[in-house]
């Protein structure tokens, strides 16, 4: 039973680990984020949502391997 949704905007980074991919509330804060870091280094913002059961739940997801880098 799916409780709750995290919604936020990536921004894939092009020649590193998605681990350097940018992430922000808002695709405004996406953008300047961008913008700042060197917007030829980035992927144009995209909205990420993530459905959890509870804060124990998130927390399993944003630790696994694949997910928490999406």
């Amino acid at each position: 039973m799916i409780m709750a949704k995290l919604v936020y905007w990536i921004c894939d980074v092009r020649d590193d680990s998605k681990a350097y991919n940018i992430r922000a509330r808002t695709k405004k804060e996406a953008v300047r984020k961008r913008a700042q870091y060197g917007a030829e280094n980035y992927d144009e913002p995209r909205k990420h949502e993530l459905d959890y059961r509870d804060a124990f739940d998130l927390m399993t997801v944003c630790l696994s391997e694949a997910r928490g880098y999406e």
